[in-house]
């Protein structure tokens, strides 16, 4: 009887410390795990804002040191919100997105040979899905970082307000995409940044680590006896200050040349604004650098 007594005591000793365990496990789920997966959460976005950061500085460099081989590569996680006891993760999507060109270049040589290039731009977005806090993400372009959220897009650097702010001030990184100039004697080099998108890596969505990464590479072309060089603006309609800001870059540019003649047109509904050098004294030689920048996610 007291064996019967003592094994019916350990059951009812399991059974108790099992609901012990049960009613604990119900309360961290109900009182701190919520909490828990939204500090997760905002860990994680964190790291995503210090990986677009980090992104911007890398770019920065590429466009401004405009060197052939230079390679940067920036991972983190899509999602977060994973804790002890709910393993599952918030997932997200990386999209990298062309925008127009800023430039075109039009040379043209005395006997009607032709050498274009371009100077461009492209954006790279995160955007978080099923996450148990804010759904934060955030936006490259222009030179600077975006929060965004539904609609609502907004600068990071606090000192801009609106998105059309941060990017009238954004002359400083957009003049590296056009720099013009004089090498030896009356020739020219004009060198142009091509920033674009891997079209085997744009877009990317899951919870898993990815990773950004910027590629440089630089090629050149060479026309002799060159009789016109045409800049077309083609960041009308980007921003007024946008505009008048790379007008004035590309203005300064002609002006620095020893050309015959300089004429600007502006812009019309179906036309950008052109600036024409025209050179009959002394034709020059004009060697096209184009630095295209590589932008991938995988």
């Amino acid at each position: 009887m007291i064996e019967k007594d003592d094994a019916v005591s350990t059951v009812i000793a399991l059974m108790l410390v099992l609901g012990i365990i049960v009613t604990l496990i119900a309360i961290y789920s109900a009182t701190y795990l919520p909490g828990l997966k939204q500090q997760s959460e905002i860990e994680h976005s964190r790291e995503v804002a210090d990986a677009f950061a980090r992104f911007d500085s890398h770019i920065y460099y590429a466009v401004s040191h405009k060197t052939n081989g230079i390679r940067f590569s920036e991972p983190f996680s899509l999602g977060g919100g994973d804790v002890l006891l709910s393993p599952v993760r918030s997932s997200g999507s990386v999209t990298i997105e062309k925008e127009p060109p800023l430039v075109n270049v039009t040379v043209t040589n005395q006997t009607g040979s032709v050498m274009t290039g371009n100077a461009s731009l492209v954006n790279v977005s995160y955007v978080p899905s099923f996450t148990t806090w804010e759904p934060q993400g955030y936006l490259w372009e222009y030179g600077f970082v975006a929060v965004t959220k539904d609609n609502v897009t907004v600068p990071q650097p606090s000192r801009y307000n609106t998105i059309l702010e941060a990017r009238a001030d954004s002359g400083e990184f957009l003049r590296f995409f056009v720099v013009l100039t004089l090498t030896t004697g009356s020739d020219i080099e004009i060198t142009v940044v091509n920033l674009t998108r891997k079209e085997d890596g744009f877009f990317i969505t899951g919870s898993g680590r990815v990773t950004l990464g910027v590629n440089a590479t630089v090629s050149e072309s060479y026309l002799g006896e060159v009789e016109t060089i045409v800049f077309e603006n083609c960041t009308v309609g980007d921003g007024d200050k946008v505009s008048e800001m790379m007008g004035k870059h590309l203005e300064k540019l002609c002006d620095s040349t020893n050309s015959d003649t300089y004429v600007y047109v502006p812009g019309t509904l179906s036309s950008p604004p052109r600036h024409t050098l025209t050179f009959s004294t002394t034709p020059p030689k004009v060697t096209l650098r184009t630095v295209n920048v590589e932008v991938g996610v995988w």
